[in-house]
């Protein structure tokens, strides 16, 4: 029997796993990714629920404008007015009336007992009437405070809603309808 004696050399051994600091350094750039990509979509997240409200309140809006440009144009008198409330008397003789509450922050119009909300919330809205100037020819509309002399509602609200628990900007609106009477 031979008998041969032969050495193995360490350094040409090939290896085995990763070493402690490869495997922090990688640990570290994942963890990068995963932040940058939880911020960007939480970003991204917070830019879509906003502009998912500002539709929502846009479309609540224009159906409100729509529904008072309507009422207030075929109306026949104007019987009672407040900033917040107004009263008047529909074209088919009805009693038509239009309420702001400030505490429920909501817009609400009852015709014949039957109350529609047309606007939710709603931070801020106020009414005022005006008058023509027939004298020196033009269109512009006066304060008045007689519900005889009204030939304009102008009604300016603010809509704003709350987004992941912080206000969102207001939407704020302003309308001037002319009467037909």
């Amino acid at each position: 029997m031979v008998c041969k004696i032969t050495s193995t050399n360490c350094s040409r051994r090939p290896r085995a796993g990763f070493i402690l600091v490869e495997m922090i350094v990688g640990l570290a750039i994942g963890a990068l990714v995963i932040a940058a990509f939880a911020v960007f979509s939480v970003f991204n997240a917070r830019g879509f629920a906003g502009f998912a409200t500002y539709a929502t309140l846009d479309l609540a809006n224009r159906k409100a404008t729509d529904q008072m440009t309507k009422d207030f144009r075929m109306v026949q008198s104007l019987t009672n007015f407040s900033s917040s409330a107004i009263s008047l008397v529909d074209f088919d003789g009805t009693s038509l009336q239009y309420s702001y509450s400030p505490i429920s922050q909501t817009l609400s119009r009852i015709k014949s007992g039957v109350t529609t909300v047309l606007l939710r919330d709603c931070s801020r809205l106020s009414f005022s009437m005006g008058m023509r100037d027939l004298t020196n020819g033009t269109f512009d509309f006066f304060p008045t405070t007689n519900t005889f002399e009204c030939k304009a509602i102008t009604v300016n609200w603010c809509c704003s809603r709350k987004l992941l628990g912080v206000a969102s900007d207001d939407m704020p609106q302003s309308e001037t309808i002319v009467t037909r009477n």
